[in-house]
């Protein structure tokens, strides 16, 4: 087991979070576009290994990158997203981001409250990103995009 720590609080940001910041940017520019192919994701590219990374989800599905893209290509299609960052913990090669999601869909509303963990590589990509979410409804399209893309 590994165990990491994290002693400092203060208002700077490491240079993960600033990945993390970066990436999540990218995502949302992305997704205010407008996807209709996994391929539209390719920008994302520049903060992932995209040969290493996996993705669990809130439904335990495990996702490599190709899958992935087609998860978020399923789940975007019609979707306006947003968020608010909460707290962010950088300790080691993980950063830890606690946010509040919020989904719209047609006349569907999904509010959740989520942890998104990613690891990074040495190289700082990030090759693993873990999803733990709290919600009274995670929104059927979502789930089933995420069943999709498992198959």
């Amino acid at each position: 087991m590994e165990i990491i720590t994290a002693t400092e609080t203060g208002s700077h940001k490491g240079a993960l979070t600033k990945i993390v910041d970066a990436y999540c940017e990218a995502h949302a520019r992305l997704t205010a576009q407008g996807v209709t192919s996994p391929s539209d994701w390719a920008p994302l590219g520049e903060y992932i290994d995209v040969s290493q990374f996996k993705r669990v989800g809130a439904y335990l599905e495990e996702l490599n990158w190709k899958e992935y893209c087609q998860f978020l290509t399923d789940w975007a299609g019609g979707t306006r997203f947003e968020m608010t960052v909460f707290r962010i913990t950088e300790a080691g090669r993980i950063v830890v981001q606690e946010i509040e999601e919020r989904h719209y869909r047609g006349d569907e509303f999904i509010r959740k409250n989520v942890i998104a963990l990613y690891v990074f590589s040495d190289e700082n990509k990030i090759v693993h990103l873990d999803i733990y979410e709290q919600a009274k409804d995670s929104g059927r399209w979502i789930m089933e995009a995420a069943e999709a893309a498992m198959t």
